[in-house]
């Protein structure tokens, strides 16, 4: 009887602490202007509130990732306080209580001018568990006709083998994006420092990983291509 109440006890710890806390609600997909419907600071703006669907406290940090930009426009995002166009992961959390919306996340982008589109993907992470996220990619789309979010010949795919949190060997699998042989791997910290930058090769294949290789902490792998980018966050113990 003892064994069988440890097991569950066991099984309610690992729920809570692999369960998805993080809730988007309504998410943007695509925001589309022309020059007549930009705002007054000549901008297009995406916004929607952040849910804590837990029933505990969680302290919540927002990164963004360009997967594909028009040369000559910028942006930023605003997560309590806005952020400069630099800026790929907020330096301030968000305490969001238990069941609670937070309603601070605004994401700008300035065309200024330039037709076309760019995606950004936004992602939430839960600063005591960075694997427990959510995240939406936006187009961004002026003065065209854009296809709806990110098409399969332009994406790459990019993914950890194994467990996260990172212990001992394990791989990342990519693939190019259609007609894409070679990129970059950059590895960066959670400051935005650059770590490690190495070059990929081939069309796909495997990036042998070893948890000895990085101090404790997350990290973010990004697979740069001329067709954009595509990052993966991972721990390491």
């Amino acid at each position: 009887m003892k064994k069988n109440i440890l097991f569950f006890g066991l099984a309610l710890s690992f729920l809570g602490v692999s369960a998805q806390s993080i809730e988007l609600v309504n998410p943007v997909v695509q925001v589309n202007a022309t020059a007549a419907t930009l705002t007054g600071a000549g901008e297009m703006v995406a916004e929607w509130p952040v849910t804590n669907i837990s029933n505990a406290s969680i302290s919540v940090k927002c990164s963004r990732s360009v997967i594909s930009e028009i040369p000559g426009t910028s942006n930023y995002f605003c997560w309590g306080v806005c952020y400069g166009e630099t800026t790929n992961v907020s330096l301030l959390s968000q305490n969001i209580l238990a069941s609670d919306t937070n309603h601070t996340f605004y994401a700008h982008y300035k065309p200024l001018g330039n037709p076309g589109q760019t995606l950004i993907t936004y992602c939430f992470f839960n600063t005591a568990n960075p694997t427990d996220q959510a995240c939406q990619t936006v187009s961004f789309c002026y003065e065209s006709v854009c296809p709806m979010g990110v098409t399969e010949e332009n994406s790459s795919k990019f993914e950890l083998v194994g467990s996260n949190p990172l212990k001992g060997l394990s791989f990342i699998n990519y693939q190019m994006p259609q007609g894409v042989t070679e990129g970059q791997l950059l590895i960066t910290n959670m400051q935005g420092e650059l770590v490690k930058k190495s070059l990929v090769k081939g069309n796909s294949g495997s990036i042998l990983m070893n948890a000895q290789d990085y101090a404790s902490g997350v990290y973010q792998f990004t697979l740069v291509t001329p067709k954009g980018k595509e990052t993966i966050r991972i721990i390491v113990e």
